[in-house]
């Protein structure tokens, strides 16, 4: 039996460029949307990923996806600035909202002119999916007002086990936006619609940025056997410092104990939502997908394949003063950049950090994120520890042959191979 394809795409700002780097290792530059999208069954995003799956849904290439995140006035006109007392507050005390949430929608419909006014149904409707079926969207959101997750999805979901999860009632324009509205030090205000009474903040919020256990519950309540789900988790960037170890010296690149104090409290909850559940999410898609029973283990302990590069030190060769030193060629000045880098990236110069962050990534030299790994040591414990070995895994468990770059994938229905 063929299995189910679930493509994950976190939340994370521009750093969401990643997500369409790593695609294009996989499918090529000249891919279009559409025919990456008809390699997998599911497409689930939050926050940057809804963009990035917005790009994939107009049919874009990957290099025009590339591109549009790559300029600077595209990306402003997404992240506009807010007013003037909000950003004044935040370079006052570093707390604070920087972009207005009531420019963003029409930027996004600018960007998707062709699909972005259509309903998320109707924007997919002629996209079809590994299977033959037409291709099932589910963007996260959090409903400010009634203090819940939502799920803007393309076609209803329901059964006896689990309720009724109905299709989305706005446009995907609408959806990406309600996805993308980080609170807090982001936007600010909830994301609202102009026909209609209701109010979105990022679907961080819901534990949901990184959305691949969303995606596996959905193809579930699609009537998917978990043992046949698999699922590309893309994530775009996330930081993992070892703690110091007792007897080993000083480091800078080590965990620093934070301290405990008003300002410092309310920092950590505004940046929380992008740190556990959602790195958990991953190892709980593992376990709900079967364990890797039945796999070769030669290839895959997991059917989630994540694929995410670390800001992380690498040990230091026998000898060094500091135990631990920057991967590949960075210098410690370009860690610290990376470490301290924001999510929302719009600078040229924080853009190109993160592109050649990716190149480390892409060729090895920056560790990829594991399904689970010692947070202590950094030891991976599952999954891949390098991108090469997360692409070929990923090769291995998707075992139908994907459509041939620059063909135009089957119409809705159509057998595939």
């Amino acid at each position: 039996m063929q299995p189910f394809r679930v493509l994950s795409l976190d939340g994370g700002g521009s750093w969401a460029l990643i997500q369409v780097r790593a695609l294009m290792a996989l499918y090529g530059p000249d891919a279009t949307g559409h025919q990456v999208l008809g390699h997998f069954d599911l497409a689930a995003a939050n926050s940057g990923g809804s963009i990035v799956l917005g790009c994939l849904i107009e049919n874009f290439t990957l290099q025009q996806s590339l591109d549009f995140l790559n300029d600077e006035s595209k990306r402003r006109s997404v992240f506009s600035a807010a007013g003037w007392f909000d950003r004044a507050l935040h370079d006052a005390i570093g707390i604070g909202p920087k972009y207005s949430a009531e420019n963003k929608l029409p930027a996004l419909q600018h960007v998707f002119v062709k699909r972005g006014n259509l309903s998320v149904s109707d924007a997919v409707a002629d996209i079809a999916g590994a299977g033959g079926q037409p291709l099932h969207v589910l963007i996260a959101a959090f409903d400010y007002d009634r203090n819940r997750s939502t799920f803007f999805r393309s076609r209803p979901v329901s059964g006896p086990s689990w309720g009724s999860g109905a299709k989305a009632a706005v446009t995907l324009a609408e959806a990406i936006h309600a996805s993308s509205n980080a609170p807090l030090n982001y936007f600010d205000g909830p994301a609202a619609f102009p026909d209609q009474d209701c109010r979105y903040w990022d679907g961080a919020i819901t534990g949901c940025n990184n959305p691949v256990l969303a995606g596996v519950t959905e193809a579930i309540g699609l009537g998917q056997a978990h043992d046949n789900i698999i699922a590309l988790s893309l994530g775009t960037g996330n930081t993992a410092l070892p703690w110091p170890r007792p007897g080993e010296g000083s480091s800078l690149y080590t965990q620093v104990v934070p301290k405990a104090d008003f300002k410092s409290d309310l920092r950590k909850m505004a940046t929380a939502i992008l740190d556990d559940p959602p790195d958990a999410s991953t190892f709980v898609a593992h376990v709900m997908t079967g364990c890797g029973a039945g796999l070769d283990p030669r290839v895959s302990k997991t059917r989630i394949i994540r694929m995410n590069p670390l800001v992380s030190p690498r040990r230091s060769q026998a000898g060094s003063s500091d135990p631990w030193c920057p991967p590949g060629d960075m210098t410690a000045a370009q860690f610290m950049y990376m470490l301290n880098l924001d999510m929302d990236a719009v600078d040229q110069a924080q853009v190109f950090a993160i592109n050649h962050f990716t190149d480390l990534w892409l060729k090895d030299q920056v560790r990829n994120q594991p399904i689970r790994m010692n947070s202590d040591t950094l030891e991976c414990e599952l999954g891949q520890e390098t991108f090469s070995a997360a692409l070929e895994a990923w090769k291995q468990i998707s075992v139908a042959k994907p459509p041939e770059a620059g063909a135009e994938p089957p119409a809705v229905g159509a057998d595939r191979p």
